[in-house]
């Protein structure tokens, strides 16, 4: 299994705030993809997920938009967000339009690091929550008439599930899950609904009631393979950095 990796979107076009967070988002592992227009953030935002999105709001023209469109983004609408304001935007108008941070310009590799550091706990922990482990076990679903529906689980996280089945779904269906998970002892049962189906036998069920027990033996067992993933050299990939332009 590859590596996880943090992801961050930057949108700027000032030369010496680009070399200061490209310096201070390597220094933290994280991943940098630069965008210098608009258009082109809103573009990767829509078929891309990131962990954070750093946005030059006043010194690139619709920098503004794309902190409020990242909120509609399907994939990325819980990034941190970090604003770079410039006299245009003040503070307290870029966290009404989203912002986690702001930070005046000229930015110093100090005040980047800080705001980083900051915000790399939060990254962490949704990543965690969202992360899908591939497994290969089996759920007994019961849902509507349907009761104790063996299937294949094959991949899950702390917000829920993806299962390989031949019955038809329609998404928003309330389903009861008991399943086991490799290495844990117990049959973890969860209650949830499903949130999607792709209509050839793949369906993604969304956790809404998780016991005291299960959620136990669930969060640990995917903090001891995302501790993995963390520590496993990704194929392909010289280092943890990755810097990319348009």
């Amino acid at each position: 299994m590859q590596a996880m990796e943090l992801e961050s979107l930057l949108l700027c076009r000032d030369p010496d705030t680009l070399r200061i967070f490209r310096r201070a988002l390597g220094d933290l592992g994280i991943g940098v993809e630069v965008a210098t227009v608009a258009e082109s953030a809103l573009e990767r935002l829509d078929r891309n997920k990131f962990d954070a999105v750093i946005v030059d709001c006043d010194d690139v023209a619709g920098g503004a938009e794309v902190v409020t469109g990242i909120q509609q983004s399907p994939s990325s609408k819980r990034a941190i967000v970090i604003a770079l304001i410039n006299g245009g935007t003040n503070m307290r108008t870029a966290f009404e339009m989203g912002a986690h941070f702001a930070l005046d310009k000229p930015v110093t590799l100090e005040r980047a690091m800080r705001s980083l550091r900051a915000a790399h706990g939060f990254m962490v922990t949704e990543q965690r929550r969202y992360f899908r482990h591939a497994v290969d076990s089996t759920a007994s679903l019961s849902f509507g008439a349907v009761k104790e529906l063996a299937c294949k689980l094959t991949n899950i996280s702390d917000a829920g599930m993806a299962v390989a089945l031949s019955e038809q779904i329609s998404p928003g269906w309330a389903a009861e899950v008991r399943f086991k998970l490799p290495g844990v002892p117990e049959t973890l049962e969860v209650k949830g609904e499903f949130a999607w189906s792709d209509g050839k036998g793949n369906a993604g069920i969304r956790f809404i009631c998780v016991p005291i027990d299960s959620k136990k033996w669930l969060g640990k067992w995917l903090a001891e393979h995302l501790e993995a993933a963390a520590t496993t050299p990704a194929s392909g990939k010289a280092s943890g950095r990755r810097s990319l332009a348009i």
